[in-house]
């Protein structure tokens, strides 16, 4: 009885149970509603939901906006003196996939390190201080030019710069001089100088000579070919980041405006979902607070014993019912136990009768299997079964002197007091409500006005985006092939340079002496004229290249050092430093409260290198702006006595009152009525007699078992004129058993569980803390008579009380709200790492993927115009080299004359050795006759200069140069002692 009345009121509580910490006393509450109004602050807090305007409205409430409600924490469980059972606000969560379109991933393709090259290069030309000072001066929150530019004095500037002076007058002496050393160079060639004209056969180090300079030329060629790589692979890299600049600008911008939108949503979601769920769940509190305080006070006082009696009482009816089903199945089980009886009595005659004249063994195992002889006894005393009559008749007795109303009565005292409380609280909810609604009202006029600021500020992004991107493709698109075809052609020209070179040394290398009768396309020679190639084109093109390489060089340092660095480490940079001291984002942000006012006696300085840092670090939008410099967001918490929440509710509790010298829950003439209930019938019920004396045993086997064995045992018999009655007889008494379990057994079964079951509902319904019935009526008197002296005595004060914690509670989930929205906003919720990863995506997509390759453009070409000084001396000596159709002779011709007037001499003095040429022969041939032994003369023509003999060509001979006399052939020279 007792547990039926405990699952009825956790039934009714409907509660989840959470304990609110507060104060236990009146004194203790209104102390803190006190202090909490003489601490409001003014209007400012209004400020923040009503008179936020235009950026300052973005910025304070977008850091609300990003609240999520995954990021509150659970509402805590405080204890109340009362220990109230009250669920918390169930707010709902914020559930939304958001995607950010902003990569900071890149891929150098192999460049990396190259691209590390050039920062090293470019940090060893501008050191950590870029900026000498004094030539830039932060004044007021402004950049302005220092005082030796004024002065003029520059030393200091150049001194800082000397490394990159440097380098521009040395490329600038290089594109000047090349031109006028190339035009010299060719000059001197066409004279027959500078290896215009050597001789044709090998010098006696010759070979060592074009040995040592191809393996230089090929070294060499090897680094032209990493150089002409670099710029063709950099140059497509700098052109795919030009071209994928904008595209960068439109995923940046979307996600910027994507964080706004989402942002927005989620301050409709805090401010208006998630207080609309609070201001229910209150108002619900409210509408139940009558019912709550009662409950209260029935659990504090022991009313509940009256409410369980009332309950009781009113349950005799049923109590009477229950009783005449279980005398009627009483009797229903005697009568089926002795038509049973008698049944099985019969049957057992028959087989025993039958059995015994079977001489099978079958017959013999069932008669002893299943006792025969003992079918009929069954071990259950119906008999013994209580008789319920007496208790009937009591209970009709009772029931007709309407003993239900003594309970009734102190019943309907309750009910007056709920009532009287219900119209006490009905005064104020309304007010309570609408305080609620109001704040609610302000919270939704903040969301909506914050909507609107996000909206615009979104809006202004994406149509600056969609002009600017547009103007700026216009421009890519109609310039931008330009840039790369320039680029393209000057790796073409270093291409083509590297193809001479390269042909030349497979020619050089690969291919045979030139010999003057229909040399091959790639011999000796054709090498030396791609080297002359390779010279002229260096010529040509390397004071153009250099002067190109140049102007990349400072843009790429300036980028990379003056902007890329900066951006990558805003915190540590000087040049950063320089601009960040100049801009105060307070100005901008906050205009009206900082204006005129210098920083160091106004707002403490916000500047660009924290926000960068702060959003890297993933801080929230409150702590990375400052914005407490514009709102504190503790002023909310002062909402509740702003909208007089609090004043209210003390109100209401200060309403709460009742007469409690009068309460009588129990009359003296009730109570005697109810202890005589106490010494009636219902005490002799007990229901361990039915318990004890039924079970679901009615018969020792199963009925139907033995009747499906005696078939089986009647198939087994054999089919003889002796044996014909036994059959005929097991089958009929197998068909009687299985009649009787049908008709008897299983309905006896039924009944007996069923009056088991009642017997047990009528013990618990008779017994109140587990007690038997003759001792519950008293301890329920005695209860009673216990909450009137509560009710009489401290009923008001607990009722106040209570309802004073109740209005706690009540305070403390508006407090709880706004202590999460404020917590949440300092540390939780609008957290930038969207916002920073566009940031680092827009430094990627111009540093990575535009300064660097840049970088290594001019490091490619810069290392090709390196290598190509060398070069053109390497390719003058080895193409004279490669001229050479004749190996080395031997020492009789290398020992000829050392210098020009030895030569000339030589030369004079050789021709009084030989005869003047004759007219030519046949083939034009001028035949020659020696002056001292005609078996020196030799038939080839005579005028040569200190070389070998040439043949003269026939007039159908090709010319000369494609046509000359083969070797072997001697020349000794001519000698001193000649």
């Amino acid at each position: 009885m007792h547990q039926k009345s405990i699952k009825n009121q956790n039934t009714n509580k409907k509660t989840v149970k959470m304990l609110l910490v507060a104060g236990n006393t009146v004194q203790q509450r209104n102390s803190i509603i006190t202090t909490t109004i003489t601490n409001r602050k003014t209007t400012r807090t209004t400020n923040i939901c009503c008179h936020i305007s235009s950026w300052s409205a973005l910025f304070v409430l977008s850091v609300l906006s990003i609240f999520a409600s995954q990021h509150l924490p659970a509402a805590q469980a405080f204890d109340l003196g009362n220990e109230l059972n009250l669920k918390p606000t169930n707010y709902a969560e914020w559930n939304e996939n958001v995607t950010y379109v902003s990569s900071t991933s890149y891929n150098a393709r192999g460049m990396q390190p190259l691209y590390e090259i050039t920062h090293k290069i470019i940090w060893f030309f501008t050191g950590k201080d870029p900026l000498p000072e004094g030539y830039l001066v932060v004044k007021e929150n402004d950049i302005e030019i220092g005082p030796k530019v004024e002065r003029h004095e520059w030393i200091d500037f150049i001194k800082d710069y000397w490394k990159i002076w440097l380098i521009v007058l040395f490329v600038g002496l290089l594109i000047v001089t090349m031109p006028v050393v190339g035009l010299c160079f060719c000059c001197c060639r066409c004279a027959g100088a500078c290896g215009g004209r050597s001789e044709p056969f090998d010098k006696k180090h010759d070979t060592c000579r074009r040995v040592f300079l191809g393996f230089l030329l090929i070294v060499l060629a090897t680094g032209l070919i990493f150089g002409v790589i670099v710029t063709f692979a950099t140059n497509s890299y700098m052109q795919q980041g030009i071209e994928n600049s904008t595209n960068r600008v439109r995923d940046a911008s979307n996600d910027t405006c994507k964080f706004l939108q989402t942002t927005s949503g989620q301050i409709d979601h805090i401010l208006v979902t998630n207080y609309k769920q609070l201001s229910i769940q209150l108002e619900n509190i409210m509408r139940e607070t009558s019912s709550f305080i009662i409950k209260e006070l029935e659990q504090k006082s022991m009313a509940v014993s009256l409410i369980y009696l009332t309950d009781f009482l009113e349950k005799l009816p049923q109590l009477k019912i229950k009783l005449q089903k279980m005398k009627s199945i009483t009797n229903d089980l005697r009568v089926y136990a002795s038509q049973l009886s008698d049944g099985l009595r019969g049957v057992k005659r028959e087989l025993l009768v039958m059995l015994t004249k079977c001489n099978n063994k079958a017959c013999q195992d069932v008669l002893n299997k299943y006792e025969i002889g003992k079918l009929d006894a069954n071990g259950i005393h119906y008999d013994q079964l209580p008789d319920v009559t007496d208790i009937i008749d009591n209970l009709d007795s009772l029931i007709s002197k309407d003993i239900a109303s003594a309970g009734k009565r102190g019943r309907d005292m309750l009910n007056q007091m709920r009532a009287h409380l219900n119209t006490t609280i009905a005064k104020y909810t309304p007010k309570v409500i609408d305080s609620i609604n109001k704040a609610g009202n302000a919270f939704k006029k903040a969301s909506d006005s914050i909507k609107m600021e996000i909206n615009k500020v979104s809006q202004v992004i994406k149509d600056n985006t969609h002009k600017y991107t547009g103007v700026a493709d216009g421009y890519l698109n109609e310039y931008g092939p330009y840039r790369f075809h320039f680029g393209i052609a000057v790796c073409s020209i270093l291409l083509t340079i590297l193809v001479f070179v390269v042909a030349a040394l497979l020619c050089g290398i690969c291919g045979k002496r030139p010999d003057g009768y229909g040399d091959d396309c790639c011999n000796k020679g054709s090498g030396s004229r791609f080297l002359m190639l390779a010279v002229t084109f260096i010529f040509l093109f390397i004071s153009a290249i250099a002067l190109i390489t140049l102007v990349h060089f400072l843009i790429g340092l300036i980028a990379y050092r003056g902007v890329c660095l900066p951006l990558k480490d805003p915190q540590n940079d000087n040049i950063f430093a320089h601009f960040d001291n100049a801009i105060n984002l307070n100005n901008v942000l906050y205009p009206q409260q900082n204006k005129g006012k210098p920083t160091s006696g106004g707002l403490p300085a916000l500047r660009i290198s924290h926000v960068i840092t702060a959003c890297q670090r993933n801080q929230t939008i409150y702590e990375v702006l400052h914005i407490h410099n514009r709102i504190d967001i503790h002023e909310i918490k002062d909402y509740p006595a702003q909208y007089k929440i609090n004043q209210t509710l003390d109100d209401l509790v200060d309403g709460i009152s009742f007469d409690d010298s009068d309460i009588q829950i129990l009359s003296p003439e009730d109570k005697q009525r109810i202890l005589s209930l106490a010494d009636s019938a219902l005490k002799n019920f007990d229901s361990a007699q039915y318990i004890d004396n039924l079970n679901d045993t009615i018969t020792k086997h199963s009925l139907t078992e033995i009747a499906q064995e005696l078939l089986q045992t009647a198939k087994k018999i054999d089919k003889s004129e002796d044996m014909k009655d036994v059959q005929v007889s097991l089958r009929n008494q197998a068909l009687h058993l299985e009649t009787y379990e049908q008709n008897w057994v299983i309905p006896m079964k039924n009944k007996s569980v069923e009056l088991i079951r009642l017997a047990n509902d009528l013990d618990y319904s008779l017994r109140y803390k587990d007690r038997p019935f003759h001792e519950s009526i008293p301890l329920l008197v005695n209860e009673i008579e216990r909450a009137q002296l509560f009710f009489r005595v401290d009923g008001r004060q607990f009722v106040k009380d209570t309802a004073i914690n109740l209005t706690q509670y009540f305070a403390s989930e508006i407090e709880n709200y706004l202590r999460m929205v404020v917590q949440a906003v300092e540390k939780k919720i609008g957290l930038c790492a969207p916002l920073a990863n566009v940031y680092d995506a827009g430094v990627v997509s111009l540093c990575s993927a535009i300064v660097d390759p840049l970088n290594g453009f001019w490091a490619g070409a810069a290392l090709c115009i390196v290598l190509f000084l060398p070069t053109l001396v390497v390719a003058v000596k080895l193409a004279s080299l490669y001229q050479k159709s004749d190996p080395y002779p031997g020492p009789l011709v290398e020992s000829g004359p050392k210098n020009k007037r030895r030569k000339n001499k030589d030369r004079r003095r050789g021709r009084e050795y030989y005869e003047e040429p004759v007219p030519s022969s046949a083939h034009g041939i001028p035949p020659t006759v020696g002056v001292r032994d005609t078996r020196y003369n030799d038939m080839a023509p005579k005028h040569w200069d200190g070389g070998p003999p040439r043949y003269q060509n026939p007039p159908m001979a090709p010319p000369a140069s494609e046509y000359e006399r083969p070797p072997p052939y001697y020349y000794p020279g001519a000698t001193e002692q000649d």
